[in-house]
């Protein structure tokens, strides 16, 4: 069972999901008898091997490793790369200035043009059907509003984010969004992504525009060093249940990141 868990050097997350996995499926076959004795009861006992393998967050085993971007990067470079005067640069800023607002890119997908009908509120059902409100900042409400105007006919449960015409620039039309469709979450990955590969930023995922909202109000200090918002204040934002939440899978890998750049560039002691 061990070697199931630990087969080829998987990451510390894939061992708690192949545990896991293991864990339910003989429990199952031990109570619909076509076990008699459960092989995975001690997996995680103080002497197993397997507790050697520690939770990540963060992303920090990933291929692609979780990114929190500085402001000028999301605000200058990023933004930026979708300002080219077409109604999809607007609709593409807009995806982007949601994420750093901290919405989640289901709930980007999922909005609709009343959860916008009260500029600067934006209002929407997040994970765990819960109620959500964010508050647009004046650059974000004229992005909006501007976006809207070219949306032919909305109506309140009409999706905010459309897609793009499939095949329109291929058969030599000018790019165009579907307009009664709404976005994928493929579609809006690559919205993020290749406008930063754009701006020349590199690998960039939705959810780490989530990433650079909580590493941005991190990072808003005084002179004095004092931070600008607390712990409670970015969790309201990214809309967690726990604080611990906010803290081990955005804060934390944060600032383990940034003093592993620092010991690459020599201005700490390793």
């Amino acid at each position: 069972m061990i070697e199931f868990c630990t087969a080829e050097d998987p990451a510390n997350n894939t061992v708690y999901q192949r545990c896991t996995k293991a864990a339910t499926f003989l429990r199952w076959c031990l109570l619909t008898g076509v076990i008699t004795h459960n092989p995975a009861e001690h997996l995680r006992d103080p002497d197993s091997p397997l507790r050697t393998y520690r939770r990540t967050y963060g992303k920090v085993q990933a291929k692609n490793r979780g990114r929190w971007l500085t402001h000028d990067e999301a605000y200058g470079d990023l933004v930026a790369a979708c300002q080219d005067g077409t109604v999809i640069g607007l609709r593409d800023e807009i995806v982007i200035r949601l994420g750093l607002l901290g919405l989640r890119l289901s709930e980007i997908g999922s909005l609709t043009v009343r959860d916008v009908g009260h500029l600067p509120a934006i209002t929407w059902t997040g994970k765990g059907h819960k109620p959500r409100k964010a508050t647009a900042g004046s650059t974000l409400c004229d992005a909006l509003n501007r976006y809207l105007r070219s949306y032919p006919d909305p109506q309140p449960s009409s999706p905010l984010i459309c897609r793009q015409v499939r095949g329109a620039a291929r058969h030599g039309g000018p790019r165009r969004l579907d307009w009664h469709h709404g976005a994928s979450n493929g579609t809006l990955f690559c919205v993020v992504n290749d406008r930063a590969k754009g701006a020349g930023l590199g690998h960039v995922a939705p959810h780490d525009l989530r990433r650079t909202a909580a590493g941005i109000l991190h990072r808003a200090t005084n002179a004095d060093g004092a931070h600008h918002f607390d712990l409670l204040d970015i969790q309201r934002v990214l809309g967690h249940s726990d604080p611990a939440t906010t803290m081990r899978s955005y804060l934390e890998p944060m600032d383990t990141d940034v003093l592993e750049a620092l010991v690459r560039t020599g201005e700490v002691d390793s």
